[in-house]
């Protein structure tokens, strides 16, 4: 049995100090952070309830209504509204979170994590949202043309064949003699082992 031993490194009483204050700090901000976000994104039971995102978000869908879909929203339009000293960024986020508000709720039950901010949140639906998205496209190749609605004809198998072949290096007679080797259950005389 190979003991392992373990070197301890030692600082001094003041950098210990030090560390321990600021880890505190670090926690109380973040807790505060967690809490300050699950109050913006708040929905009351009345619109002076809810949270300023989510105040936000409403200002923003009302200030959509009336444009075309697509057509950003001037800013004019939004210096008018006076909300122009908010970042774009936070409008836009907050726009996202009404509009997509029970995808987030979902996503937000469904994950367990605790977010500080839209960016994050949003950040890590995404990514889900990619993995999703590559399983369900990694499930769909494993569907056939047939599945796909289309009937697979015998001249499409040997014209997929042919080309598959060819575009490997091997000549169809090659691939033919391989073929009929296989099947007859004589692999030894293509060079394979049986």
């Amino acid at each position: 049995m190979t003991e392992t031993t373990t070197t301890e490194i030692v600082v001094s009483r003041r950098i210990s100090t030090e560390g321990s204050e600021l880890n505190a700090v670090w926690k109380k901000r973040e807790s505060k952070a967690r809490r300050d976000f699950t109050n913006d994104i708040k929905v009351g039971d009345c619109k002076a309830n809810n949270g300023f995102d989510v105040r936000l978000g409403e200002l923003m869908v009302e200030l959509r209504s009336d444009m075309a879909e697509g057509e950003r929203i001037s800013t004019k339009l939004i210096k008018a509204a006076g909300i122009s000293a908010i970042p774009s960024q936070r409008r836009s986020e907050a726009l996202r979170l009404v509009t997509q508000r029970e995808a987030i709720d979902t996503f937000l039950k469904e994950s367990g994590s605790k977010f500080t901010s839209l960016t994050a949140l949003f950040a890590a639906m995404d990514k889900q949202a990619k993995l999703d998205a590559a399983d369900s496209e990694a499930e769909g190749e494993g569907d056939s043309e047939a599945e796909a609605g289309q009937e697979l004809t015998l001249d499409m198998i040997v014209n997929n064949f042919v080309t598959t072949v060819t575009a490997n290096g091997f000549t169809v007679e090659e691939a033919l003699d391989t073929v009929i080797a296989q099947l007859s259950g004589d692999r030894d005389s293509q060079g394979e082992a049986a």
